[in-house]
């Protein structure tokens, strides 16, 4: 279920943003999530969900921000906001009671995305249900933020491009993972004729630096591209909702579908 955010810019700190700034999206949303507990153990509950102590909710991706007007300045790593609104996409796979808990919990809600030099605030001006996409066993998409799959070899972790050979056997194993945390069971369909296919000639790397700044930073490396997929409509729903590859709610793997 995918909600469209209309922000406010407010230039009390400032228009500039760090261009890697998809782990603060993140942390917004876990925030605001945690401001009202008994709606969203509610939520959760009517979704089926019982999350065990110290883990998180992770059945949530979405898009970068989408400002009406902005230039990048490379040499500060930074976008300048110009314009004075922002789009911003968040899709929640559960679909339970989410449209009265995602409006009432966003609407009129105001954060700040950035680090200590550079930082924006934000206010929600809108939060709008968008049309769920009608799913087909064939279906185009593009990356709107990079898609991460990674491999651990000798201890040390590989992030896959998507034009290695066993690239799309990855993306089929991280629905099958997301399919078996929204449902509570593994899906026990036919998967034989999964196929994941590169559209793009040049896929477009993005290196993404998470929890800048501090002793915990890393950055993790994924592409944005077009693709087509063939897969179970149950698992072309994950995609579509919750979208593909790992690290998904950090800001990783959100995909629309490309209209022919």
């Amino acid at each position: 279920m995918r909600f469209r955010l209309t922000l406010d810019v407010n230039r009390a700190h400032g228009n500039l943003l760090p261009l890697s700034y998809q782990y603060e999206q993140s942390a917004v949303i876990y925030k605001i999530l945690s401001r009202s507990d008994r709606d969203y153990s509610s939520w959760l509950h009517d979704n089926g969900f019982k999350l065990e102590t110290g883990k998180r909710f992770k059945l949530f991706c979405y898009s970068r921000l989408k400002p009406d007007k902005y230039r990048i300045l490379p040499k500060v790593g930074c976008m300048n906001l110009i314009g004075d609104r922002v789009e911003w996409t968040i899709s929640f796979l559960p679909e339970k009671s989410t449209e009265l808990f995602v409006r009432g919990l966003f609407a009129d809600q105001h954060f700040t995305l950035g680090n200590k030099d550079y930082r924006v605030d934000f206010h929600v001006a809108n939060v709008e249900l968008l049309p769920s996409v009608p799913v087909e066993p064939t279906m185009e998409w593009e990356a709107q933020s990079p898609v991460c799959v990674k491999e651990h070899v000798d201890g040390r972790t590989i992030f896959l491009s998507p034009e290695a050979p066993n690239y799309s056997e990855a993306i089929l194993r991280g629905l099958l993972s997301r399919y078996e945390s929204l449902h509570g069971h593994p899906y026990n369909g036919d998967t034989s004729g999964f196929r994941f296919e590169l559209l793009s000639p040049q896929p477009k790397s993005a290196l993404i630096t998470i929890k800048a700044g501090t002793p915990q930073q890393t950055r993790i490396r994924g592409y944005r591209y077009r693709f087509r997929l063939t897969a179970p409509k149950e698992l072309m729903h994950i995609a579509s909702e919750g979208g593909i590859g790992e690290e998904c709610s950090q800001g990783f793997g959100y995909v629309e579908n490309i209209k022919g």
